[in-house]
């Protein structure tokens, strides 16, 4: 295609969140990247190159073709992009990456674990879910996760602080379980993390239909406690609206997590 055919076909996509991908003459991909809106995103490759570095012009110089997916989300479209680069490694995001390299999500392996950012694996047996291109997802991943399942972002130590204080003021207003005033047994504590890596690994649809089956068995069982608190988290889940589902073109196959212990 020439720029201005490519130019035609980028106005034509919708102003919605997505993931495009460049491809050269001989159906090679070259560059993949996310947008919040595609058509403003897409289209700006395809005309004045006034704001564009000169590796940007060579880019664009070498596009044939380009297909797109269209996701639910932002921060859906950051994690598919991720994924997708690191499974076909194209030429220019080789060229375009910037120093600050790749993100993850860290969950340590310790007694009480925790979940958190980092900018890269280390040798310490923790499990690392990525990598991530921008440390945005990976901070709004980590920050949902740990609200969702009440997990405490406090830099208290467990089991050295278990049941030694009163809970700080997002154990009072429940959004952490509160491991510091004993509220969560470890047992309990280690389910709702195990919960919260099922959910960074699959997705939220896949979440809440395990959930939902874990509900329906808690209430038939008469545990009605145990019914009510996954309710309440999955009603957290889909309040989010950060379903993990992708409309995708022309794209025979997509990964969106990878998973390394």
């Amino acid at each position: 295609m020439t720029e201005k055919e490519l130019r035609k076909k980028a106005m034509a996509l919708p102003l919605h969140p997505g993931v495009y991908i460049m491809k050269n003459k001989d159906k090679k991909i070259i560059y993949i990247g996310k947008a919040k809106a595609l058509k403003n995103r897409v289209s700006s490759y395809f005309g004045s190159h006034s704001n564009h570095s000169l590796k940007v012009i060579r880019m664009v110089e070498n596009v044939d073709d380009f297909d797109y997916i269209l996701c639910d989300t932002e921060f859906e479209a950051l994690v598919l992009e991720c994924s997708l680069i690191k499974q076909h490694m194209p030429k220019y995001n080789i060229l375009l990456k910037d120093d600050k390299g790749y993100n993850y999500i860290k969950v340590t392996k310790e007694e009480f674990p925790r979940i958190r950012e980092c900018y890269r694996m280390d040798d310490d047996k923790a499990t690392y879910i990525g990598p991530f291109i921008s440390n945005f997802s990976v901070k709004k991943a980590v920050e949902e996760t740990l609200k969702i399942f009440k997990l405490p972002t406090c830099n208290k130590q467990f089991p050295r602080d278990y049941g030694k204080s009163r809970p700080c003021l997002n154990g009072f207003m429940g959004l952490c379980s509160a491991p510091c005033n004993a509220r969560i047994s470890k047992e309990e504590y280690r389910q709702n993390i195990d919960d919260a890596v099922a959910f960074l690994k699959g997705g939220s649809t896949k979440a809440v239909k395990d959930m939902t089956a874990k509900m329906q068995e808690y209430s038939e069982n008469l545990e009605f406690e145990k019914a009510a608190k996954l309710r309440d988290r999955i009603k957290a889940i889909k309040n989010l609206e950060e379903k993990q589902k992708v409309v995708s073109i022309n794209v025979p196959e997509e990964d969106v997590f990878a998973l390394k212990k």
